[in-house]
C-alpha cells in the first residue's frame, strides 16, 4: 500500500511540475505575444512600436520573408499599430521614423521577415438620409359670390 501512495505522489508531484511549467510557457507566450511565436525564435523577433498610433485588437498582417538588409520600408491602408521584425539573435532597433500608415525601421543586423500589425478600419457611423420636407407656399382663399337674380315677368 505504501508504494502504490508512493507512486501516486511522484505522479502527482510530476503533474503539477508539468501543468506548471505550461502554465509559465503560456503566460511567457502570451506577454510576448502570439505574432513571436508565428516568426519562430522570440529571441530574434523585435516589436518596434508606432508612436503615433494605439488601438485595442490589432490586425496581423502577412507574414513578409526575405533578405532586406538592416532597414526595412512599411506601409498599410490601415493605421499601422506595431511590427514585429525577425533579425539575428541580439539585434537591437537603430531608428524607427512612422507616421500613421507607413514607417521605416532601422536595425543592427539584418531583417529576415516582419509582420505589420494595424487597427482595424474604423467603420464610418450609418449615413441617415432624411427625405428632405416639402413645404408649400400658404394657400390663400378666395371667396367668390355668385349672386342669382331671378325676375318675374
Amino acid at each position: 500500500m505504501r508504494a502504490k501512495l508512493k507512486v501516486l505522489s511522484s505522479l502527482g508531484g510530476k503533474a503539477f511540475l508539468l501543468g506548471a511549467v505550461l502554465l509559465v510557457g503560456l503566460v511567457a507566450l502570451a506577454s510576448t505575444g502570439l505574432a513571436l511565436a508565428d516568426q519562430g525564435n522570440p529571441g530574434k523577433v523585435l516589436t518596434v512600436d508606432n508612436p503615433n498610433v494605439s488601438c485595442e485588437s490589432p490586425v496581423q498582417g502577412p507574414t513578409v520573408e526575405g533578405e532586406f538588409g538592416r532597414t526595412i520600408i512599411v506601409s498599410a491602408e490601415d493605421p499601422i499599430d506595431f511590427v514585429t521584425v525577425k533579425s539575428g539573435s541580439g539585434a537591437v532597433v537603430v531608428s524607427a521614423l512612422f507616421d500613421t500608415n507607413s514607417g521605416e525601421i532601422t536595425l543592427s543586423k539584418d531583417v529576415s521577415g516582419y509582420v505589420v500589425w494595424t487597427c482595424p478600419p474604423t467603420t464610418p457611423p450609418p449615413t441617415v438620409t432624411t427625405p428632405p420636407t416639402i413645404t408649400s407656399p400658404p394657400t390663400t382663399s378666395s371667396q367668390t359670390s355668385t349672386t342669382s337674380q331671378t325676375s318675374t315677368t
